[in-house]
């Protein structure tokens, strides 16, 4: 199953860190594996700009940037893309803005920096199924008796 994600930092080196590791790991989560197609974005604005023209499946967010922080470049995303989910990291120990993430974006998943490898494609796969499930539901209510 093809999936385009969506990997924002102002950090260059660490988006391509990421785009090196979803390429060597498989992105698997059971007997599901996600195929890939990953845009990078070193600005939030240009990102969001993005998010307006393309569906995505699922968003990525470094939390400190200059030109607004993760939290409010996912709540703004949101909006544009409500079916994509979301996940947030970061190198800081900011156990607030954490917390702030979950409760007011609706973020899937907080990954801290330096990740794990295989601890964030997990994550992701997970998150993909999750949203799967949840856009699967969503149609079963609207189309009773659907299977």
């Amino acid at each position: 199953m093809k999936r385009r994600i969506m990997l924002v930092d102002d950090d260059d080196a660490v988006l391509q860190a990421l785009r090196r590791l979803f390429r060597r790991l498989p992105c698997a989560y059971g007997i599901l594996s996600y195929e890939l197609e990953i845009e990078m974005f070193t600005a939030p604005m240009a990102a969001l700009a993005r998010a307006r023209e393309l569906e995505f499946d699922a968003l990525l967010s470094d939390y400190r940037m200059p030109e607004m922080d993760g939290i409010e470049f996912l709540r703004r995303a949101r909006v544009l893309r409500p079916d994509a989910v979301l996940m947030l990291f970061s190198g800081s120990g900011d156990r607030d803005a954490v917390e702030r993430a979950f409760a007011e974006v609706g973020i899937f998943r907080f990954i801290a920096k330096p990740w794990d490898d295989a601890t964030l494609v997990s994550a992701l796969a997970e998150s993909l199924n999750y949203r799967d499930l949840m856009l699967e539901k969503r149609l079963e209510q609207r189309e009773p008796g659907r299977k």
